[in-house]
């Protein structure tokens, strides 16, 4: 009998899931593609390239030329990338270093990563109110980021602010006291990065991060294969895109921006909506620095070869805010453009045996 985890099951339940992509992923408003042309193109896609069509909507795929569709990866959470990515890849045993934030945290300090400082760990069975009042009263810090330890995509993160003699804790969706702060899951409690100053002009609301993918080859050798900048809008105080943040893709050899930017639905946006800066060719300050501190993560973890660094650059310095055990491809490519389009990163997918439809195997002849 087939486990819920074996390829063929979840192939089966991504199908069952066709509706929804049809539904909610494909940013209607701007697609004009038709319904049934639409609905075509993602059995194509499901059936033709091995993988839910969950990239169609976010990459808008219905404006590209359809030859150029097979150098889409498409998501590393797919059935068929996901088997052939645990075997050597992202072996699953070794997830747990990077999704565990207090595991991550102790690594770190370990191997003399610049990371967030931490104050400790939060339980919901303790009395995690007067513990965070305590906290405080020893520090000078105005605020506190609570994360949860096994928490993804920013999920369940909340600021903790103090003024004058008050403790408020922001949400997502507005603010409570702290007496009223329910803490659903063991977090961890770091302080809050004062980001540089020429990065907080396009969005000073957020902690704004560079994500930097990184593959180690088989020749041990580190490869960036893309990166992106993230911007939190409104008066949000996180930059995921599943948060509302904008993606903007950057030019890994010199840290300009890209444009347009994308919300995670494919809307596009050629400046903030807030502050109103444009995007394109925006420098990042300190771009050697992002990308020697991905390089470096990379290097310290041989036993894990693709990972997503998020990095925010300070006034002083660049400081790694996380490692992701599974950088989702899509994003990615939604705004750096599809990654098998890049022969040197072909060419280590194929060594690697993660090609995963006879059309992405013949690219290159």
């Amino acid at each position: 009998m087939l486990s819920e985890s074996h390829p063929l099951i979840r192939r089966l339940i991504r199908f069952c899931l066709l509706p929804y992509c049809y539904i909610k992923l494909v940013p209607w408003h701007d697609c004009d593609r038709g319904y049934f042309k639409v609905l075509y193109d993602l059995l194509f896609i499901f059936f033709k390239y091995k993988y839910y069509p969950d990239n169609y909507g976010p990459c808008r795929l219905w404006e590209k030329d359809r030859s150029l569709w097979p150098y889409y990866y498409g998501s590393t959470y797919n059935a068929y990338p996901r088997i052939k990515l645990r075997k050597i890849v992202q072996r699953y045993d070794y997830q747990i270093v990077f999704n565990d934030k207090e595991l991550w945290d102790s690594f770190s300090k370990h191997q003399d990563l610049k990371a967030p400082k931490s104050y400790g760990v939060l339980a919901p069975d303790e009395n995690y109110q007067q513990k965070l009042k305590s906290l405080f009263a020893e520090i000078s810090d105005e605020k506190l980021i609570i994360k949860p330890v096994l928490g993804h995509a920013g999920q369940g993160i909340v600021l903790a602010e103090r003024t004058n003699d008050s403790i408020r804790i922001r949400l997502s969706d507005g603010n409570v006291g702290l007496d009223e702060f329910a803490l659903l899951e063991r977090s961890i409690v770091q302080e809050v990065i004062t980001q540089d100053s020429e990065i907080a002009k396009i969005a000073s609301s957020s902690i704004n991060t560079i994500r930097v993918v990184t593959l180690l080859t088989q020749e041990e050798e580190i490869q960036v294969l893309k990166a992106s900048m993230r911007y939190g809008q409104g008066d949000s105080f996180i930059d995921n895109c599943s948060a509302g943040g904008l993606s903007i893709g950057v030019d890994v050899e010199t840290g300009k921006l890209f444009s347009p930017a994308y919300d995670k639905h494919g809307n596009l946006y050629y400046k903030h909506t807030i502050s109103k800066v444009e995007f394109d060719g925006f420098q990042i300050p300190r771009w050697d620095e992002v990308i020697a501190l991905a390089k470096k993560v990379q290097e310290l973890c041989p036993f894990y070869r693709l990972i997503g660094c998020d990095i925010a650059v300070t006034e002083t310095g660049v400081v790694l805010i996380e490692a992701n055990a599974n950088p989702d491809i899509v994003f990615q490519e939604q705004v750096c453009g599809p990654i098998l389009a890049d022969k040197r990163i072909y060419n280590e997918f194929k060594k690697y045996d993660l090609l995963i439809n006879k059309y992405q195997k013949r690219l290159y002849g």
